[in-house]
């Protein structure tokens, strides 16, 4: 049971002119270059690829060259002289893709984990952190740091997260804050912007966000205006309030006057099945009233996943409560001395398969769970049975299976299911805790308006979306399924989300821009990871440089890092 699913500005080089005689046929650019016998023009050459560059235009023949970390040449380069030339016969070169939603940022507490594999091998050079709401400038600062020391595997960009800010403030009050505590947060905000954060992001739905107003996030994303700054959230209630919760979001950046940015956008739970369209309606009235409204979404057909064993709350008992007690140590990383949690497993396995002769105790325990006082945070009271799904199961006629359903076919309650698969599987059975259908993935997804994320996790990832998301998308919804084009795709991976946080020298190759760049095979490129092996690294990325440095070559990670903290910069290059 792993409780994680519970809660480089770059130096710019003299840029070398490059003399060539350019034409254009069918879209496709053609630049000739001349070069004296000898000389080395280029740093890199990346020779006979496939261009796809971004913008969502048709995909051309073409090689790319690279100097001092910076494109300098696209088109035929047959005659030029380089450092190093990489053929790529039959491969893709495409920007290096940018995921705005992503926990990857917890690798970066520990060295080992700090690569990033998971997400280089995906093609990710960028990722934003601070989603959901959870990010602090502290760390924010340290994170950049870390950065400027060589210690990190990709770029990333941030939020300033709306919990961590009201924490440091209000502590976990559930309350409005008075004049003094508003001013407080708001120069928080103010620093953060300063320090190049992306805007403010909200994870309303957590705590403790959602003791917060309306109105006391409009007061905070107010403060990211004048530096251009977005507001990206995590709706209130997506299970049980779908549309009004994303509305809310859309108001905030209105009465703000911010771009509203609602992430990892879905029509999730059973109540939501087939309201993709709703959604995308939503939207497109916010766009009718003038606002710039762009979403993001993950390709799987399930939101964050967690062990069934962690979803019930023992009762009021003695026994119960020093379970609760050791069940919070868990979540929280701060585990008893001489627990673990092979131990805490096994314990709660008895009192569940005890309590099956205990209705008092079951009753507790069933309401604890269901309707948890305050300080208790229940997924399960949160989302509902109604929008979880079993993923893993060593029953596998469960696998797949809606909970409501099931019990309903087993004659039992919901957390009576769940308390027999706690007592037969221990950790093993998981559960998705919102099933999404696949026709409302795909409806939202072939929005202009909407780009890919992972949501994902680096570090002992639940769920599959952490090393596959990008992968899926290019091997499933383009090649297999034909959701997308290949340059619809990478528009939504690149160019869109670089346009989204006011991005001029990444997410487009073009001559000048930054060369985070992606080389991926088309007819290979898969994610592995599944539910029951979310681990498992994507295939087909063959290499990936970060501002001209080779992250991954022929699908080996560079023992160097090359990641930076890329500030927030609107209209600015590096």
């Amino acid at each position: 049971m792993n409780p994680r699913h519970i809660f480089r500005g770059l130096v710019m080089a003299p840029m070398l002119m490059l003399a060539a005689a350019c034409s254009e046929q069918s879209g496709q650019a053609q630049a000739v270059a001349s070069t004296p016998a000898g000389a080395t023009q280029y740093d890199l050459v990346l020779r006979n690829g496939t261009v796809v560059d971004g913008t969502g235009k048709d995909a051309y023949a073409a090689d790319l060259a690279i100097v001092g970390g910076r494109i300098v040449a696209i088109g035929r380069l047959d005659t030029a002289a380089a450092g190093q030339v990489i053929d790529v016969s039959g491969k893709v070169i495409a920007p290096g893709f940018i995921d705005v939603h992503s926990h990857a940022d917890r690798a970066l507490d520990d060295p080992s984990t700090a690569a990033i594999e998971g997400f280089l091998r995906q093609g990710v050079t960028t990722a934003v952190y601070g989603v959901d709401g959870f990010l602090d400038l502290k760390r924010m600062q340290r994170y950049a740091e870390f950065g400027e020391q060589g210690g990190m595997g990709i770029n990333f960009m941030a939020y300033i997260g709306h919990n961590a800010v009201r924490r440091e403030v209000m502590g976990m009050d559930n309350r409005e804050p008075d004049a003094t505590e508003l001013q407080q947060m708001q120069a928080i905000v103010r620093d953060a912007m300063e320090f190049g954060a992306a805007g403010l992001s909200t994870g309303l739905m957590y705590l403790p966000g959602s003791y917060a107003s309306t109105e006391e996030v409009v007061a905070l994303a107010k403060v990211t205006a004048p530096y251009g700054g977005v507001y990206d959230s995590h709706v209130r209630d997506p299970a049980k309030n779908l549309l009004a919760s994303h509305q809310e979001c859309l108001d905030i950046g209105l009465a703000a006057g911010v771009d509203p940015h609602p992430g990892h956008i879905k029509a999730v739970g059973a109540a939501n099945f087939g309201k993709g369209p709703d959604i995308v309606n939503l939207v497109e009235a916010g766009i009718a009233r003038g606002q710039n409204v762009t979403v993001d979404l993950y390709p799987y057909d399930g939101a964050a996943t967690a062990p069934v064993i962690a979803l019930l709350y023992p009762g009021e008992d003695e026994r119960g409560q020093a379970l609760r007690q050791r069940l919070a140590g868990i979540m929280t990383g701060a585990l008893e001395a001489g627990d673990s949690l092979e131990q805490l497993t096994q314990d709660l396995r008895q009192y569940w398969r005890d309590a099956a002769a205990q209705p008092e105790i079951l009753e507790q325990a069933r309401a604890v769970t269901e309707q948890p006082p305050e300080d208790l945070y229940s997924w399960i009271e949160v989302v509902g049975y109604q929008s979880m799904r079993i993923v893993v199961s060593e029953n596998k006629e469960y696998e797949g299976r809606m909970v409501v359903d099931l019990a309903e076919d087993l004659d039992i309650t919901p957390f009576e299911l769940y308390r027999q698969l706690i007592v037969a599987e221990g950790d093993n059975a998981m559960v998705t805790l919102g099933a999404i259908q696949e026709d409302d993935i795909r409806v939202v997804m072939r929005q202009p308006w909407a780009m890919i994320s992972s949501d994902g996790a680096e570090v002992d990832p639940e769920h599959p979306r952490g090393r596959g998301t990008f992968p899926r998308v290019l091997g499933r919804y383009v090649r297999e399924w034909g959701v997308l084009s290949l340059e619809e795709a990478v528009h939504k991976m690149s160019g869109l989300p670089a346009r989204y946080l006011k991005l001029t020298d990444r997410g487009i190759l073009r001559e000048g821009a930054v060369a985070d760049i992606v080389v991926f095979d088309p007819e290979t490129v898969i994610d592995r990871a599944t539910w029951s092996e979310p681990a498992l690294y994507a295939e087909g990325v063959e290499h990936v440089f970060i501002g001209g440095d080779a992250a991954l070559l022929h699908g080996q990670v560079s023992e160097q890092r090359f990641g930076r903290f890329v500030p927030f910069a609107p209209g600015a290059t590096d």
